[in-house]
């Protein structure tokens, strides 16, 4: 609006006329001459846009609009104008300055783009059911996916037909005759996967997977342990998590057919949840015992003919093929062979590199002191391999200080009790250590409030509110989603739902962005994905509708 006597004087008469009730409500920037919109000053209501489409402006006559002459260059109306755009300017300035002070995490750098309103509409909105088709979308990175814990049983019973099409008539009825017993009974006995153990356990397992019934299957790999809450403290303790996996994971992938459909499995399950990064983790002596190397070589090569990228791209990572690494899980029960798989997975690293990316130590935290298993890490130290560690899932957070002091971890599988070390909490932030939280299996393990599940009643809340407030890097990952029976966006919504005061929006794409941040990749492959994927992100949300599922 004019402010001085001169800024008056070139207006229009028609400026001076009663604006129609529609337009009276609204106040829109102009920008004159042969500039483009002006952005920063950009208003939006009730999901339209203020433009001539939505509020026409009326004609001079019929099939004429107005004509409005401007000024020339150099009167008081663009200097009024250039003024107005300076103080947007700087109003923009400070709301962004006040954006940063208040986030703990940075966000995508190309969302401080976006218009203020945009910005605040993301930061008051809290993530939830509404949003689960616009959060698949986005691209998104899962650093803690086990291979033996990823595929749905629909997705098992595909790799388990082409073990059992491998196989002669002969075999077939005799792993046939080896499993009639259960197939004949609703419930098996608890040691039921000790059975499949040995040369035949792949030919057994899919020859449960393939003849059991789907009720049979539900009730002895689910039911069983129902309701899945706390079961670390059940009867049977972490085994009673791991049932769902029995008849995946080494089970099927001992034998040399399964490696294909499986990879095939895992990529096309990276495409439909969106993953544009995953790092795979697995134990290859498991699968392949007298050639492990050769087992990575194969998963590679598979993955790759299956359409994922399993090396550092020459050029710009492709939009549509995920990248996918492999972490090698050591465990702590297997102490004896420890520093022999140590080597191997060194070995690994040097024969496949960027795809062979760190590794790993799983199993019982109660096991063994990581002080004395440090020793067998030396030749990983030495190669400078990254590392990550289960710790703190559900367990002191002691362990998640072994594993940061006497194992050198970059990030922490879990580290749910890190809240209960606040000097090493403080380390954490300061090294930049991330955690990995998984919240669905720390549901089924540990045990926490999720509203979604009346049976978490009376179990404590998540922490991740606490780990957030307090600039911890933390992102969020799937575990094992065939046994949790959940994807990356249903991570995100589970964490929603657990975590005080929920998240919103903004928050959901900051930790989405931790998981590409602590990536075992090189750092300029890391650069380039983030830049990558930066720029996706944005493309998304500007070319979305307000009506659009996620904004």
């Amino acid at each position: 609006l004019a402010r001085t006597p001169e800024e008056k004087a070139v207006q229009p008469a028609l400026f001076a006329a009663p604006l129609a009730a529609h337009l009276a409500q609204a106040i829109t920037p102009l920008v004159a001459g042969t500039g483009q919109r002006n952005e920063l000053l950009d208003i939006a209501t009730d999901g339209k846009r203020i433009d001539s489409h939505a509020y026409p402006l009326p004609l001079a006559s019929v099939g004429q609009p107005c004509a409005w002459p401007l000024p020339p260059q150099g009167h008081a109306l663009h200097h009024a104008l250039a003024r107005l755009q300076r103080e947007s300017s700087q109003l923009l300035g400070n709301f962004l300055a006040e954006v940063a002070q208040n986030d703990r995490h940075e966000n995508w750098r190309s969302l401080y783009r976006l218009a203020p309103a945009r910005i605040a509409s993301l930061r008051a909105t809290p993530l939830g059911p509404q949003h689960a088709d616009g959060l698949t979308v986005l691209p998104k990175a899962d650093l803690h996916r086990h291979l033996g814990g990823c595929l749905s049983v629909a997705e098992q019973q595909t790799v388990a037909q082409a073990v059992w099409d491998s196989l002669s008539g002969e075999i077939k009825l005799q792993r046939l005759s080896d499993v009639r017993e259960k197939l004949l009974k609703k419930e098996w006995p608890w040691d039921w996967p000790t059975h499949l153990h040995g040369p035949q356990r792949s030919a057994l397992t899919a020859a449960l997977l393939l003849h059991a019934s789907d009720a049979q299957l539900q009730h002895n790999l689910y039911g069983t342990t129902a309701p899945r809450v706390a079961l670390k403290k059940s009867a049977h303790g972490f085994a009673a998590y791991e049932r769902p996996g029995e008849l995946s994971g080494s089970a099927l992938l001992a034998h040399p057919v399964a490696v294909a459909p499986y990879a095939q499995a895992i990529v096309a399950q990276a495409r439909a949840e969106g993953l544009a990064y995953l790092e795979l983790r697995g134990s290859p002596h498991k699968y392949r015992p007298q050639d492990p190397v050769g087992f990575l070589h194969d998963l590679r090569d598979a993955l790759q003919a299956a359409g994922a990228q399993v090396h550092a791209p020459e050029g710009p990572h492709c939009a549509t093929a995920p990248r996918i690494g492999f972490v090698w899980i050591l465990d702590r029960r297997q102490r004896d062979t420890l520093a022999a798989t140590v080597r191997n997975a060194v070995a690994a690293k040097a024969q496949l590199p960027g795809f062979v990316l760190g590794m790993d130590l799983a199993g019982d935290e109660g096991t063994h002191n990581p002080a004395d298993i440090a020793p067998s890490f030396v030749p990983a130290f030495a190669d400078c391999i990254p590392v990550t560690i289960h710790a703190g899932e559900g367990e002191s957070a002691e362990n998640i200080w072994q594993a940061a002091y006497h194992l050198h971890a970059d990030r922490i599988g879990h580290g749910l009790t890190l809240a209960q070390h606040p000097q090493l909490a403080a380390r954490f932030r300061d090294r930049g250590i991330c955690l990995e939280l998984c919240p669905s299996s720390n549901r089924e393990v540990v045990g926490f409030h999720d509203p979604a599940y009346p049976a978490t009643a009376g179990y404590p809340r998540y922490p991740l509110r606490d780990f957030i407030d307090s600039g911890l890097p933390v992102t969020l990952c799937t575990d094992n989603p065939g046994i949790s029976r959940t994807t990356l966006a249903g991570e995100y919504l589970a964490a929603a739902r657990m975590a005080d005061g929920g998240l919103t929006l903004w928050e959901a794409l900051a930790l989405l962005r931790q998981a590409f941040v602590h990536a075992f990749l090189p750092s300029g492959e890391r650069e380039s994905l983030l830049k990558t994927v930066d720029q996706r992100i944005f493309s998304q949300l500007i070319a979305s509708s307000s009506a659009s599922p996620f904004l």
